[in-house]
Parts: structure tokens; sequence; C-alpha cells
């Protein structure tokens, strides 16, 4: 009989019979991980576009508000989305981007020499999904021999707001803000597309040769998914390329 003043020893924990997790155990573990995250990981992928969709379409209502505040500046005159300034033409100056510029930045707009050192990929300028696109068509990035713009441009504005195309040289004239006969219905900027990567868009659908203006980018790959639309009362709304029938590109009268 053991000593009544000696206590009796704690059974070891390590006991050579203690329970362990056998392979099968170990693999149905596993395997519910793995369904669990096949079923998160599209949501959180459909989650992450909608955010890069919703800042663009921040984006494109702080440009709007600035559209209004230049044509309240400007007699109602509307900025031009681009125009051709001859033996002084200069992507510092010749884009909607610089006359926006005093109502989003207090710094002079500078286009720089490619996306790394440009405004076009600065403060509101960009869209996140446009920066993950290549630079031009086929081409991924820039460089020598490279056609196109040197920028990523994200957004166009609607050409129709200049009087006339090509315009005047050293006077580019635009609409009346307070001209466009339905707002709600009239494309005053957009996504702009690979294809094009320039800040002026003429087209809702495809050119002639089968590109894109417009950016359908949102959602799916270009231009199978959504661009993000700025009208001229100032909402902005996403539409497939199929969904453009009741948008209105050029507002102005046919000249007979």
């Amino acid at each position: 009989m053991p000593h009544p003043s000696r206590a009796r020893a704690a059974p070891s924990s390590a006991s050579p019979h203690a329970h362990a997790f056998t392979l099968i155990e170990l693999l149905v573990v596993i395997a519910i991980i793995a369904i669990l995250a096949s079923m998160l990981l599209p949501a959180l992928g459909r989650a992450k576009k909608e955010a890069t969709a919703t800042q663009c379409r921040s984006n494109l209502k702080q440009l709007g508000v600035a559209v209004f505040l230049y044509a309240d500046d400007h007699e109602d005159a509307m900025p031009y989305a681009w125009w051709y300034n001859a033996n002084n033409d200069s992507a510092d100056v010749n884009n909607f981007h610089y006359l926006l510029q005093p109502y989003l930045r207090s710094e002079a707009f500078k286009s720089g020499t490619r996306t790394t050192n440009s405004d076009f990929a600065t403060s509101i300028y960009p869209c996140p999904d446009r920066l993950k696109e290549n630079h031009y068509r086929t081409y991924r990035n820039y460089g020598p021999g490279v056609p196109g713009n040197p920028w990523k441009i994200s957004y166009a504005m609607n050409q129709c707001t200049l009087a006339s195309f090509p315009s005047a040289v050293t006077s580019p004239k635009t609409e009346k803000l307070g001209s466009v006969p339905s707002p709600a219905a009239t494309l005053a900027a957009v996504d702009v597309s690979l294809e094009l990567n320039h800040p002026a868009v003429i087209n809702l659908g495809a050119a002639s040769d089968g590109t894109y203006d417009i950016g359908y980018r949102h959602g799916a790959r270009h231009p199978v998914g959504g661009a993000n639309i700025l009208f001229f009362d100032s909402h902005v709304a996403t539409h497939s390329r199929r969904q453009t029938n009741s948008i209105i590109l050029n507002w102005k009268p046919t000249k007979p």
C-alpha cells in the first residue's frame, strides 16, 4: 500500500494509447477546406471586380461634376474631348483632362512620356481595370515601335462636344451644355477601349475595322463586359455593347 503522506502520481499525458488523426481523417478535412475555398474564392473575385467597377464609376461621377463647373465658368461651353493643335500639338493641353484639371487638382496637367510618369494614371483619371489591360491592342507594354499613344488612357469624352471636327486650330469652339436636348440619355464621358487608347469617342459600337472606341471591360474581358458611362445629367450607369440602342452620342441635327 502507498504511504499515506505521498500523493498519488497523475497519469502521463504521453500515453501510447492517446488518439491521433488517421490519414483518412486528414484527407477528409483537407477536402472540406478545398470545397469551402472553391465556394468562397469566386465570391471574393466578384467582390473585387465590383470594387474596381465602383471606383471607376466614382471617377466618372467626379468628372461629371468638373464638367458642370467648367461650363459654369465658360458661359455654358463644354470642354472639348480632344483637338488637333497643328504644330503646337501637345498632350499637356489638347484634351479634356487639361481643361478639367483646375477643378480636380491644384497642379497643372502633365501628360508625361508614358503611364508610369503621367497624370493620365494619377488622381481620378485611371480606371483600375484599364491599368491591368494591354497597353494598346495586342501590345502588352509601351516601347519603341509600339503604335498608339504612350499612355493607358482610361476615359474618353464625346467628340461631339466640339462644334465642328476637325476644329479651328487656334479656336476649338465647343457646344453649349444647355444645347443637349436629352441629357439623361446623351453620353458625356465613358471608359475608353484599349483598342482606341484616345480621349475622344465617336462610336458606340464596333467601328468598320471591328474595334471599339468604348471599353466594355467591367465584369468580363473587353468587349463582352460592361462600360461605365457618364451622361450629361451627371448620372453614371453601366451598359454592355448590346445595351446602347437608347444612348445618344451625336445629338446635333444633321446638316443638309
